[in-house]
């Protein structure tokens, strides 16, 4: 439960670092990723037996033990020299246990394959679901109706859905982690003087990004993965149909990660290129004053993220929740993050203008109210008893509010 804040600011800042690190500091009440994964917990490879414990190699008999070569006599008197008994007879070398066969090294669990009684995650009910963020039908591209009929060219507006289940075990493989993501984006793409450029929905860089490179394999601004192993790639079926390629399994230092599950496909469902409507945020701690209001907003991304560690032959941890809304106007993003786990819950929010900005509380933001469809959503959350995160701490008393009113085609 501890590193329940880390994983929140890895969610939001993944860009700024790869796999969790956002270059933030840690959060004020010191909590600590709880990865699960560090090297050599759960016992040293091998444990079930050190190699040849079942007995020295020949302890059954020391070649010649039976008698002396030519005890019987002189060479040939009676016997052969040896006829006492050959070198070895007394016991094969080994014969009193095969070199490990006390227990093969990692019989009592082998390294790689332990059975360690890994369950799925848990499902978690939310003191707050952001409207429908946290509704996995909702990710859904059936909800949607295809616009066939507009396959001039890509502009309009498309909706993306991306879901996807994968596993991590650490390179001693003492535990493991599971993570289950949805996530939905709408996003603009329009003709800017001849070029296609579509909405940037991932932190930083501009508002709109040129969409020059599409005849093959190509990425869209469309995540924050923080991993170049985990970026989606798409291919173009038609300019109505973006296809999402599977991603590969992949190994670091850091252990080996598995794609269950997994599927991304992109829909345009409208011409429209204009904004799908506003956002307002405002954050305020010492002399830091940010105020936005009544910005267009070009792309709507809502994820749902659960996430689950066990150790190995321990019970699980409790299942981490966290709810994101993410808002691109023309001059930046903001993002309000929910996330609960067990009893702890968290709130923050986070500003992506000219620089960062992020603030958290332990509580839900009050007032918070979310209400969202596949044609609407409108929020408005405002934390009072917030920290701002920056640096190395100290953490000031922070405020701050972010509301949004959009239309969806």
């Amino acid at each position: 439960m501890r590193h329940l804040l880390a994983f929140t600011l890895m969610l939001l800042l993944a860009a700024c670092g790869g796999d969790g690190s956002s270059g933030h500091s840690s959060a004020p009440d010191d909590n600590t990723p709880g990865n699960g994964d560090d090297p050599g917990d759960g016992g040293d490879p091998g444990d079930g037996g050190d190699p040849g414990d079942g007995g020295d190699p020949g302890d059954g008999g020391d070649p010649g033990d039976g008698g002396d070569p030519g005890d019987g006599g002189d060479p040939g008197d009676g016997g052969d020299p040896g006829d006492g008994g050959d070198p070895g007879d007394g016991g094969d070398p080994g014969d009193g246990g095969d070199p490990g066969d006390g227990g093969d090294p990692g019989d009592g669990g082998d390294p790689g394959e332990p059975d360690c009684g890994y369950l799925p995650a848990a499902d978690v009910t939310p003191g707050n679901t952001l409207g429908n963020t946290n509704v996995k039908t909702d990710y859904d591209l059936s909800l949607y109706n295809q616009r066939t009929e507009l396959n001039t060219d890509l502009t309009g507006t498309w909706v993306m859905i991306q879901k996807q289940s994968r596993t991590h075990t650490p390179s001693l493989g003492n535990s493991q982690k599971l993570r289950q993501r949805w996530q939905k984006s709408l996003f603009v793409i329009r003709n800017n003087g001849g070029q296609e450029e579509i909405a940037n929905c991932a932190s930083g860089g501009a508002t709109f990004v040129p969409l020059s490179e599409i005849s093959s394999h190509f990425s869209l601004p469309l995540f924050d993965s923080g991993s170049s192993y985990e970026q989606q790639y798409f291919s173009l079926s038609s300019n109505t149909l973006l296809q999402g390629l599977p991603m590969n399994d992949y190994s670091t230092g850091a252990g080996q990660t598995v794609f269950t599950t997994q599927s991304a496909r992109a829909i345009k469902i409208s011409d429209n290129t204009q904004p799908l409507g506003q956002h307002s945020l405002a954050i305020n701690y010492g002399s830091t004053n940010i105020s936005k209001n009544n910005q267009d907003v070009y792309c709507l991304t809502q994820q749902r993220e659960l996430a689950a560690t066990q150790l190995c032959g321990e019970a699980a941890e409790a299942s981490e929740l966290t709810l994101i809304i993410r808002t691109r106007s023309n001059e930046g993003r903001a993002s309000l993050a929910y996330s609960i786990q067990g009893e702890t819950e968290q709130t923050a929010l986070s500003n992506e203008y000219d620089s960062t900005q992020l603030i958290l509380q332990n509580n839900q933001a009050q007032p918070f109210t979310i209400n969202s469809s596949n044609t609407q959503l409108s929020g408005n959350a405002v934390l009072s008893e917030a920290k701002a995160l920056i640096n190395n701490g100290p953490f000031p008393d922070a405020t701050g509010s972010y509301s949004t009113a959009l239309t969806l085609p």
